[in-house]
């Protein structure tokens, strides 16, 4: 038996949250179909594996596989933060002799969105993380050329590619690697298959049936609605006007979600795109699609993904509040810029002021909007 070490690599954006929670869930069962899922010891994540690329610790990999690799089983990693790692030519080589030394071979399974699903949720996902604060157009303008707006958050071994759009050449090492016998599977994310953890059951040769434990809700790494979306673009422009970047935030992700869920709002989901800023993007992305797909899936781009089609058709999605509206998002966002600030400058008694002012703040919006539906009912009597 020809044992593995599978990493799931992600990429950015692909449900590896809810995966990975699936995984953990059911580790039990993959260990009966011969494959261990086990963090590091004392982690409950791979981040360590990831980080120790990044500063070239490859000891902390060997001391893993050491304590980790049973008998007649293949082993599984799950991280998405190897993803941008794997499109290094030297970590690719290297983490292939590191299997072979522990009697293992190398497997690479990554998911891909097509460009459009795929600009449209980085979208969504770098402006609630307030990595930055353009346009969508603007954002689909630098990706087109080549750049990520949402790189400028960071530096050193944190900095992005840039090209994470145009998969011929972002993964030209892996598909090299590949030709030359390295196991690497690119998998169509959510198209034939709606359930990513299903896709990666069947990748791995395991039936999806219904006895996979499922996970917890908050194990979906949910992306803001409209209104969500439009709040975290002026909230981002507050934080950039006072030079607080967003790594200071702490839980950045969860500022935008947690203030929809607060004061109600279901939204349909941001949908940036117009039919022909979409129709743009296939355009420049056709050539090195087809050629990706034909290599890596025998077909051409259409036929794998599908949806696009309907993707191409879809009408844009967003956010155009009134003048009140406005105001009051406006009023949203700074209470919002208030509060982050302070928790970078704790004081006493801050813990009191976030749900005294939350308090106050939906006193205030709910007396104005009764004062001016009182004002139209008297309009309309006159």
């Amino acid at each position: 038996m020809r044992r593995e070490l599978i990493l799931h690599a992600g990429t950015h954006k692909t449900a590896s949250t809810y995966i990975q929670a699936r995984l953990k869930r059911n580790r039990d069962r993959l260990s009966a179909h011969g494959i261990v899922y086990a963090f590091p010891e004392g982690d409950t994540t791979f981040k360590r594996l990831s980080k120790a690329i990044g500063n070239r610790d490859w000891s902390v990999w060997h001391d893993y596989l050491r304590q980790t690799i049973q008998p007649d089983h293949h082993l599984l990693i799950s991280a998405e933060q190897l993803g941008s790692r794997l499109t290094e030519r030297r970590v690719i080589a290297r983490l292939g002799r590191i299997a072979r030394l522990h009697g293992l071979q190398l497997r690479v399974v990554i998911f891909i969105r097509s460009q459009l699903d795929y600009i449209n949720s980085r979208y969504a996902y770098s402006l609630k993380r307030f990595y930055h604060t353009e346009p969508f157009e603007s954002f689909v303008s630098a990706a087109l050329q080549g750049r990520l707006p949402s790189s400028e958050a960071f530096s050193g071994e944190h900095r992005q590619r840039q090209d994470v759009f145009d998969f011929w050449n972002y993964f030209r090492h892996l598909r090299r690697a590949r030709r030359k016998g390295l196991s690497v599977n690119f998998i169509p994310f959510r198209q034939t298959v709606s359930d990513p953890f299903d896709q990666l059951l069947l990748e791995l040769g395991l039936s999806p049936s219904s006895g996979w434990t499922s996970s917890p809700e908050r194990s979906k790494n949910r992306s803001p609605g409209i209104r969500g979306i439009h709040l975290a673009r002026e909230l981002g422009l507050r934080l950039q006007q006072a030079g607080i970047a967003a790594r200071r935030i702490q839980n950045s992700s969860s500022v935008i979600t947690k203030e929809e869920a607060f004061r109600g709002w279901d939204d349909p989901p941001y949908w940036g795109f117009t039919p022909e800023l979409a129709m743009l993007v296939r355009s420049h992305f056709k050539r090195n699609n087809q050629r990706f797909a034909r290599e890596i899936w025998g077909r051409a781009w259409h036929k794998v993904y599908q949806q696009d089609a309907a993707l191409l058709n879809r009408e844009r999605c967003e956010y155009k509040p009134g003048r009140r509206e406005q105001e009051r998002m406006m009023r949203i966002a700074d209470h919002l810029f208030n509060r982050l600030r302070r928790r970078l400058q704790p004081r006493p008694l801050h813990g009191w002021r976030e749900p005294l002012e939350r308090l106050s703040f939906n006193l205030i919006d709910t007396i104005s909007f009764r004062s001016r539906h009182l004002r139209v009912l008297r309009s309309r009597r006159a």
